[in-house]
């Protein structure tokens, strides 16, 4: 059986969900999304073999020659949280993310430091480390984004207009990173950093959701983007500029509440310079 149709192990997801409204965004995303931690030997295959599917054969990020078994993996995994999104009404993989956490112990904590050094970038003058997470293997399928874009109507069958269109059509993008706040939560994490598509970021700040770059582009498979954003500013720009997705990344605003908390326990830097908003 295909790994992206194996059974989780997990709690039924196509649970019923009380509605609030009938267009109420968070709504809709609990009827049709759930993103499970993949810490069980089926999840994690389940994310592997959806990394293959995308970054392999989609994308052709990575060579599928050095995954001949269909799941694509690397170095950075075993000190991962791994991340996969469902749809609801199929039961189907369709997303993954993974937060790769820092390590006292090494030099590059990160991968993303590694790179930054080559162009004699520190990202301890950009982010605290101890409380950052590189952000990576943020996907979701092609064959959900082109079902996606083919829809015109929503379940009650009303036409769309192009604003719902996007609107509805985010909803996949918005739950993966609801599943990196909630992480980043439980974790005490501040800070994400990334190595990103200069479209993906472009997409992010429609969104409201805005990194800010690090140095210049780099050659990491393509043209990519060092950059890193301070979680408490980013869910405060979310919802002065788009209230109803900042609803979903917030999950109504509890984990807002529960960032909040973390955020007054820890105590300012003495560099403003560098915008640390936090520090231990």
């Amino acid at each position: 059986m295909n790994a992206l149709n194996r059974d989780t192990g997990g709690a039924d997801l196509g649970g019923s969900i009380e509605l609030r409204r009938e267009d109420d965004l968070l709504t809709r995303h609990d009827l049709y999304f759930e993103s499970k931690v993949a810490n069980t030997p089926a999840l994690l295959e389940i994310a592997h073999a959806l990394r293959y599917q995308v970054y392999c054969l989609e994308r052709k990020f990575e060579n599928p020659e050095q995954h001949r078994d269909g799941l694509e993996s690397d170095a950075f995994d075993n000190r991962a949280i791994h991340g996969v999104l469902f749809h609801r009404p199929t039961d189907r993989a369709i997303g993954t993310v993974r937060m790769i956490m820092p390590q006292d112990c090494e030099d590059d904590s990160l991968p993303i430091m590694a790179l930054l050094r080559e162009n004699d970038i520190d990202l301890a003058h950009h982010v605290h480390i101890s409380r950052a997470v590189e952000i990576s293997r943020f996907a979701i399928s092609k064959d959900y984004r082109r079902r996606q874009s083919d829809e015109t109507t929503d379940s009650q069958g009303i036409v769309l207009n192009r604003r719902e269109a996007i609107r509805q059509g985010n909803l996949a993008c918005l739950s993966l990173i609801q599943f990196l706040v909630r992480q980043s939560v439980e974790s005490g994490v501040l800070y994400w950093t990334a190595v990103m598509e200069p479209k993906l970021l472009r997409m992010l700040a429609s969104m409201g959701i805005r990194f800010t770059s690090i140095g210049s582009l780099v050659m990491h498979h393509g043209l990519r983007q060092p950059c890193y954003c301070y979680v408490p500013t980013m869910l405060e720009e979310v919802f002065r500029d788009h209230p109803e997705y900042w609803e979903v990344l917030t999950d109504g605003g509890a984990l807002n509440a529960q960032l909040e908390e973390i955020t007054r326990d820890v105590a300012l830097p003495s560099s403003a310079t560098n915008r640390f908003e936090a520090a231990e």
